[in-house]
């Protein structure tokens, strides 16, 4: 019963997470709820939420900088 309840909460973090990173996407979906909702499926400690926050939103912003980045070089190139 408790691998049962264990595989239960993994697979709500996972698309907690899902839902999380379609909030990038779509913006009327909100990112940071999902993502603290999910770490807290998935941690049982709190250095282990914590951590888990860290890593997500380090390769959030990565991924929003690449983004921004694309989206001013077109903008550039479109105005010369």
């Amino acid at each position: 019963m408790k691998s049962f309840c264990k595989t239960i909460r993994i697979i709500a973090a996972f698309l907690l997470i899902i839902i999380g990173i379609a909030g990038l996407i779509i913006p009327v979906f909100p990112t940071i709820p999902f993502l603290i909702a999910a770490a807290l499926l998935m941690g049982k400690k709190p250095a282990e939420v914590i951590r888990f926050l860290d890593r997500i939103t380090k390769n959030v912003q990565l991924k929003l900088r690449k983004i921004i980045r694309r989206f001013k070089q077109k903008r550039l190139k479109k105005t010369r």
